[in-house]
C-alpha cells in the first residue's frame, strides 16, 4: 500500500515542483549589471540592466539580443531609499546574485563620501560583490543602456569575455568590486578599478593606447580601457592602457609587454617574479627590480636603449601615483614588514612617507639565448 501511495502522488509532487520552478524564475528580474549616478540635485540613482525572461521565438531572427534586455532606473535620497525604488519599478522581483558588473559614473566615485556608499553597496544581500568593478566616464546610466552582446547572443558571456581578453592584455585591471571594498577599506595598498566610457567624438585620456593614437573602428559603443586610481576610499586619478600595462607587469597579473621603442616592437615576457623593496626611516626609498626576456632576434642591438625606455616609464607611472598618494604597486605590504605591530605602522604615516620616498627602478632584459 505504501509502495502505492508513492507512485500515486509522485506525478502530482513533480507536477507542483515543475510549476513552482518555473514560476519562480519568471518572477525574478536578474540583474547582470547595476550602476550609480548622482544626480543634479544630490539624489542617488540606481540603473539595472535586465534579461528578459520568455519563451521560444523572442528572439532576434539574426540570433542578437538587440531587444533581449532592458533598462530600469529609479532614484531615491539615499542608497537604501534607491533600492528600494529600483524594486518598486521593476515588475519583478530584483536578484542580485547573478551581477557580471557594478558601475560608478566619475562623478560619484570622486566623491569624499564614496567609501561610505561602497559599504552599503557591498553590504546588501545577496548581491554578488565579485562581479567586476568599472567607473566610467559620463553618467552609468549612459554607459549600461549601451550595453549589449557583440559576439554571441548572451550578454552575461559577453561582459566575462570581453574583461577578461583586455585583462589578458593588461589593458585593464583585472578587478573586481570585492578588491575595491576589501583593499579600500585597509591600512595598506590602494586599489584600482576599470575605466570605462561610451564611444563618442571626445574620448578621454584613459582611453588612448599609445599618445594620441584612437581606437580603432568597432562594433562596440562601450569600451573599457585604462584604470582608477583610487586613495582613502574614493578616486584620485587615472591610468591610460600603457601605464596599465605596466601596473598589471608589476603587480603579475599580466605576464608579458610589447614596447614601442623608437617604432620597433619588442616583444618581452617576465623572467621571473618583480621584485618590490623599501627602505623606512626618515627618508625612505623605494626599489622596484624587474627580470625580462626578450624573444626578438635581434634583441642585442637595442637591450640597452629598451632597458632606459622602461625605466623612465616605470619612474614616470610611480612619480603620478605619488602625486596623488596612491599607492596600487603594493609597496605598503613591503613597508609594514618592518614594524612589529599595526599601531607602530599606522604611526609611521605610510601616506606621508611613499608621496616623498625616492625611487630606485632597475630592470634587466635578457636576449633569448644571451645574457
Amino acid at each position: 500500500m505504501r509502495k502505492l501511495m508513492v507512485l500515486l502522488l509522485m506525478p502530482l509532487c513533480l507536477s507542483l515542483s515543475g510549476c513552482n520552478s518555473s514560476g519562480e524564475l519568471e518572477n525574478q528580474a536578474y540583474v547582470l549589471i547595476l550602476g550609480v549616478d548622482r544626480l543634479p540635485g544630490g539624489a542617488l540613482e540606481l540603473t539595472a540592466r535586465i534579461p528578459r525572461v520568455a519563451g521560444k521565438g523572442t528572439q532576434e531572427s539574426d540570433g542578437s539580443s538587440g531587444d533581449s534586455y532592458m533598462t530600469f532606473s529609479a532614484a531615491g535620497e539615499n542608497y537604501a531609499r534607491a533600492m528600494e525604488a529600483l524594486q518598486w519599478v521593476t515588475p519583478r522581483r530584483t536578484n542580485l546574485s547573478h551581477i557580471e558588473m557594478l558601475v560608478a559614473s566619475r562623478t560619484i566615485a570622486e566623491e569624499a563620501g564614496f567609501s561610505r556608499l561602497v559599504d552599503q553597496i557591498a553590504e546588501t544581500p545577496h548581491l554578488y560583490i565579485t562581479a567586476r568593478f568599472v567607473v566610467c566616464e559620463g553618467t552609468a546610466r549612459d554607459f549600461i543602456e549601451t550595453q549589449q552582446a557583440v559576439i554571441g547572443t548572451r550578454l552575461s558571456a559577453d561582459i566575462e569575455a570581453t574583461l577578461a581578453h583586455y585583462a589578458a592584455f593588461g589593458y585593464i585591471p583585472n578587478s573586481s568590486f570585492a578588491d575595491v571594498y576589501y583593499a579600500g577599506a585597509s591600512v595598506y595598498s590602494d586599489p584600482v578599478a576599470i575605466m570605462g566610457y561610451v564611444k563618442g567624438a571626445d574620448e578621454p585620456a584613459s582611453a588612448l593606447m599609445r599618445g594620441d593614437d584612437n581606437h580603432g573602428a568597432s562594433a562596440m559603443r562601450q569600451r573599457f580601457a585604462g584604470a582608477a586610481l583610487f586613495e582613502g576610499g574614493r578616486m584620485v586619478g587615472t591610468l591610460d592602457t600603457v601605464e596599465t600595462q605596466l601596473l598589471n607587469l608589476v603587480l603579475g597579473e599580466t605576464a608579458s609587454l610589447s614596447v614601442d621603442c623608437n617604432g620597433r616592437a619588442v616583444e618581452l615576457m617576465l623572467d621571473s617574479v618583480p621584485q618590490k623593496t623599501v627602505e623606512t626611516g626618515v627618508a625612505p626609498r623605494l626599489t622596484l627590480a624587474l627580470e625580462l626576456l626578450s624573444a626578438n632576434e635581434d634583441c642585442g642591438a637595442y637591450v640597452r636603449e629598451t632597458e632606459l625606455l622602461l625605466v623612465r616609464s616605470f619612474e614616470a607611472l610611480i612619480a603620478k601615483c605619488q602625486r596623488l598618494n596612491a599607492d596600487p604597486f603594493g609597496f605598503a605590504e613591503e613597508a609594514a614588514g618592518h614594524f612589529m605591530t599595526v599601531p607602530e605602522w599606522l604611526a609611521y604615516d605610510w601616506q606621508t612617507h611613499y608621496s616623498a620616498a625616492a625611487v630606485d627602478v632597475k630592470v634587466h632584459i635578457r636576449c633569448h639565448g644571451g645574457s
